[in-house]
């Protein structure tokens, strides 16, 4: 396999669903205009041509492993994340969860930044291991402040400079260009003109707890 001169960025997710397609496209966009190339692999999920063109990416590649190929060891990724390492001239990797950032530190040499979206992902024992037999070659963001604070609550013995936040982004013009004129919208689901709404934005996902939320519209309801 011939390696590629060009200097490329290694964006390495564990899947597209939700929101986390949407995430591989902010991040990638980050390197516009920088002279690298982002390469964009998916860990999970059939590869997908639409899924392709939303990454803004310069190259998608999906390993198409299925949830229960990659547990335990994940030698099989660890192997094909090798040979894509290999195969082009990365300066680092970009990995979003813990699976990822586990198969991009066994599977190559590359310094690499680990995304984390969600709460506790280092409080079990074996992963405080890993990742601080790893510390010399990853760096850790959050989300968000509250799951970098809770990272850097895990992981004592790492400066806090290591464990920073990147939060996610929208690309507010594209954004509004998508919006309808709110009569429209108000319209198309059926309320009227002046009728309050109160709403929840967010995947349907015990890190949510919409069910909390319910609870609580129906106490405000009265």
């Amino acid at each position: 396999m011939t390696r590629s001169a060009d200097r490329h960025i290694l964006q390495f997710c564990h899947g597209y669903d939700g929101p986390f397609l949407d995430c591989a496209r902010q991040y990638a966009s980050l390197f516009a205009g920088t002279g690298y190339k982002v390469t964009t692999v998916f860990l999970t999920g059939v590869a997908d041509p639409e899924v392709a063109a939303g990454c803004a990416s310069d190259e998608v590649l999906f390993m198409e492993f299925s949830s229960k190929a990659i547990r335990g060891l994940k030698l099989g990724a660890i192997g094909k994340l090798r040979k894509i390492a290999a195969s082009r001239n990365f300066s680092f990797c970009i990995a979003h969860r813990f699976k990822p950032i586990y198969i991009a530190l066994l599977g190559t040499r590359l310094p690499v930044i680990g995304v984390h979206h969600a709460f506790g992902d280092y409080q079990r024992r074996s992963r405080k291991l890993f990742a601080g037999i790893f510390r010399k070659r990853l760096s850790l963001l959050g989300v968000s402040d509250a799951v970098r604070d809770d990272m850097r609550r895990c992981l004592l013995a790492w400066p806090t400079a290591r464990i920073q936040t990147l939060y996610n982004r929208i690309d507010v013009e594209a954004m509004q260009a998508s919006q309808v004129p709110v009569h429209e919208a108000r319209a198309a689901l059926g309320l009227s003109p002046g009728e309050w709404v109160v709403g929840n934005v967010g995947r349907l996902h015990p890190d949510k707890d919409q069910a909390t939320l319910l609870k609580g519209f129906a106490l405000a309801l009265p």
